[in-house]
């Protein structure tokens, strides 16, 4: 009998701690395709042609390229499909993210330097 409880919590205690290793491997969120990276340039008083006739330019941007790899970083939306990494000059264009960031922890992993998508992001 007492050899019988003492299984008991061993197991429950083994069943506990297993659920809270299992927690550390727990995915942080959605994760979005990233269809390309960008260097923002600010403009002061610069305007732009559109086909909504001529408009003031806030922040220009330039192709991008990041090695390989995962990078953690804040980003916080600007507009439909872009994000800007917090503190940088870093634009993140996605494809079809719907997710309301602000300084929003996040993992941008980079998984090539050309194609439809050139990685992923997760939150």
């Amino acid at each position: 009998m007492k050899n019988n409880k003492i299984k008991t919590l061993v197991g429950i205690g083994l069943l506990f701690l297993l659920s809270i290793l299992s927690s550390f491997n727990h995915k942080m969120g959605p994760e979005y395709d990233v269809a390309a990276l960008y260097q923002g340039k600010n403009l002061n008083d610069a305007k732009i042609i559109t086909d909504d006739g001529l408009k003031d330019a806030d922040v220009v941007l330039f192709p991008l390229k990041l090695q390989t790899g995962k990078y953690i970083v804040n980003v916080t939306k600007k507009g439909k499909d872009i994000y800007k990494v917090d503190g940088k000059d870093i634009y993140i264009e996605t494809k079809y993210c719907y997710e309301y960031a602000t300084g929003e922890e996040a993992v941008l992993t980079i998984e090539s330097s050309y194609g439809y998508t050139i990685g992923k992001i997760k939150f």
